[in-house]
């Protein structure tokens, strides 16, 4: 019998999509060469959008609810929360297999754990690899520039975690904390990659004076991982001829410093969805594509202005009305406007 939909990776693209083909009534295969639960360096925050197309699409998984941001500069800082909704913050592992899990209990949906993908009939075949796909070979895929590092852990013990997601400015990058529940915090940093360096976590936590505070007596509670280089352009998503097309990650990330990585990845899914179901593949090209280029100008305004602690500082003291604004566009409530980024930028 041949498959309608077979889909490479099963991460929150690739199981969220199997979920919403199963359930049109389409045959679907889902490989996932990796055993779950697994870990990923990830940031792991869902920002409000990709939260209402989760909840759509499976529902929500028990993780902590954040009400928004926390932006740290020196001895600047700013809060702003969502205009509307919330966030999540879901630990990769816990999430990921949360997510496949409903996918394996979809009608029509076949997901494999463990199980490389092997090629086989199908009337289309769904890229949802990640970053580094396997199909980025044939549809051209490049690194941004500048090229950008992360390091990710968890950790118990860091005080006062709250309802936000911390973003602390440093010389090198940035360092995020957010809540993962029970008193653990994810705790994240991101590095130009020439100054990439191991020991990143532990040497920004002990640098930051607040963090150097805060942090007195936390532990690991899972190892450090590293992601490198971050963001990825892919040049075409879509290969109509072939019956291919690339979702989340694979299809292009935005730099993380947007947040915007799996909240993509979510609120295209019934775009995505839709083209197979009509076959006109040309239709969510289109719509990925604007969502993306937002993503990215977003992303690229951000890293001009977190390029070191100073710039950030002056930035969150004097643009703080701005706030609003480039959140509402982060979270897909508007578009990046031409205003909005030449004021950001002077």
């Amino acid at each position: 019998m041949t498959t309608d939909v077979t889909i490479v990776g099963a991460g929150p693209a690739g199981s969220a999509l199997a979920i919403e083909l199963g359930r049109r009534g389409l045959r679907v295969v889902l490989y996932e060469k990796a055993r779950f639960p697994r870990l990923k360096p990830c940031g792991e925050g869902l920002l409000p959008h990709g939260v209402a197309a989760l909840q759509a699409i499976a529902g929500l998984p028990p993780a902590p609810r954040v009400r928004g941001l926390r932006f740290v500069a020196g001895a600047v800082s700013l809060e702003a929360d969502f205009a509307t909704g919330f966030g999540l913050v879901v630990r990769r592992d816990r999430f990921d297999t949360w997510l496949f899990a409903r996918a394996a209990r979809t009608p029509n949906v076949d997901a494999r754990a463990a199980t490389p993908y092997r090629s086989g009939h199908t009337r289309f075949l769904v890229g949802a690899d990640g970053a580094r796909s396997m199909f980025h070979r044939r549809m051209g895929a490049s690194d941004p520039r500048p090229l950008r590092a992360g390091l990710s852990t968890h950790m118990i013990g860091i005080e006062g975690l709250g309802e936000r997601v911390e973003i602390f400015f440093h010389d090198d990058g940035e360092l995020y904390v957010a809540p993962t529940g029970g008193g653990e915090a994810l705790v994240t940093a991101l590095f130009d990659y020439r100054r990439f360096r191991r020991d990143g976590i532990a040497h920004l936590l002990a640098s930051i004076p607040e963090l150097r505070r805060r942090s007195r007596g936390a532990e690991h509670t899972t190892a450090v991982l590293a992601a490198a280089p971050l963001g990825r352009r892919v040049a075409r998503i879509v290969d109509p001829e072939q019956g291919l097309l690339l979702v989340g990650d694979a299809a292009g990330s935005p730099d993380p410093i947007t947040g915007e990585g799996m909240a993509l990845a979510l609120a295209s899914i019934a775009s995505a969805a839709d083209a197979i179901e009509s076959g006109n593949l040309g239709t969510y090209a289109r719509r990925r594509r604007r969502s993306g280029r937002t993503a990215d100008r977003l992303g690229r305004l951000l890293l001009h202005v977190s390029c070191n602690q100073r710039r950030a500082a002056r930035a969150l003291e004097r643009k703080a009305g701005l706030i609003p604004e480039l959140m509402a566009v982060a979270t897909g409530e508007r578009r990046l406007s031409l205003p909005t980024l030449v004021r950001a930028a002077l």
